[in-house]
């Protein structure tokens, strides 16, 4: 996919590229190595929040920690405000890690158990802006209100709140130094149903209210479009559909992208019953050995010869979504 200019975008991830080792032989030298995100390109506007959809390793997650530089890339960059991230030294990358901050996705896991609420929100305000104390206090106080939280949780433990008290305390500290935009990733899967609901509302009001550029990232197809202004779908570390929520959702053009909708649950038991279904066959490849071509011919109702051979470029459809499929409907 070609990127071209625009004034209104705020990031730009080009050509990524990132590999694990999974295995090493006796002298240490990798042996078998899982490519987990494969020449991504997108783009994130101001103000906009991107959805990330896709099974379990599909490279999500992956996408989101080395758009941050917690992950390092073999290859590609990632462009901030036009600087390309991947170049810059250890200590102008912290610096510019206030504008780029992320909400991960266990809220028991992502606070320190042994330090306050407000010790775990104030934290980012002493490194970055050596804020004093009483101007961060107040800081916290007002941050704590905004995500729906009373103040004297300032002087709780994590392990005295609920999973989704945490979660909104992750938040808050994901706010403190008034970022330019927030990773979510799988925010809100680790939460109960009625939580999530909570947090994903918490969420798109905050983002609105702050101006917030969102990458918010899920395996749940009913959430990310809730929040999202656009959707990504990947399969295996590549994009293979991209465009607005409302066309994707309305109008797929790419089967991975249909099946996963077909999966959704409607309420309704006549419609559920009714309702087309796209069956996928097998399991998802060994990212270590990918099929040829499309990696998604293996799984694929429509795939021909074609498919097996030639990986189909991310081209744009009638709807005006993206998509890599030779026969994109």
């Amino acid at each position: 996919m070609t990127i071209t200019a625009d004034s209104s975008v705020l990031l730009e991830v080009r050509d990524l590229e990132k590999s694990f080792v999974r295995s090493r032989d006796l002298l240490g030298r990798p042996r078998e190595q899982v490519r987990a995100v494969r020449e991504v390109d997108l783009t994130l506007r101001a103000g906009e929040t991107l959805g990330i959809v896709g099974e379990s390793g599909s490279g999500k997650s992956t996408l989101g920690r080395c758009i941050l530089g917690l992950d390092t890339p073999e290859k590609g960059e990632v462009v901030f405000q036009g600087e390309n991230l991947m170049t810059l030294s250890r200590r102008a990358l912290r610096r510019r890690r206030r504008d780029l901050q992320m909400i991960f996705q266990d809220p028991y896991a992502s606070l320190d158990p042994t330090k306050t609420v407000g010790h775990a929100i104030a934290e980012p305000m002493r490194i970055f802006e050596r804020t004093p104390r009483h101007e961060a206090e107040a800081r916290v106080a007002t941050l704590l209100t905004k995500v729906g939280l009373r103040t004297e949780f300032a002087h709780r433990y994590p392990g005295e709140m609920s999973g989704g008290q945490r979660q909104r305390v992750a938040i808050a500290r994901a706010l403190a130094l008034d970022p330019k935009v927030i990773v979510a990733d799988e925010a809100v899967s680790a939460l109960d149903v009625s939580t999530q609901s909570e947090v994903i509302n918490l969420l798109v009001h905050l983002s609105a209210e702050f101006d917030l550029t969102c990458l918010f990232i899920s395996h749940n197809l009913s959430v990310v479009r809730h929040v999202s202004d656009r959707i990504a779908v990947m399969y295996l570390g590549r994009i293979v559909e991209i465009g607005s929520a409302e066309e994707v959702y309305e109008r797929p053009t790419h089967p991975y992208t249909r099946a996963l909708l077909s999966a959704i649950p409607v309420p309704d038991p006549a419609i559920q019953r009714a309702r087309p279904k796209t069956i996928l066959e097998g399991d998802v490849p060994d990212p270590a050995h990918p099929p040829a071509g499309c990696a998604f011919s293996s799984r694929c109702p429509l795939a021909q010869p074609v498919c097996r051979t030639e990986q189909p470029a991310l081209l744009p459809r009638a709807n005006g979504t993206l998509s890599a499929c030779h026969f994109a409907l």
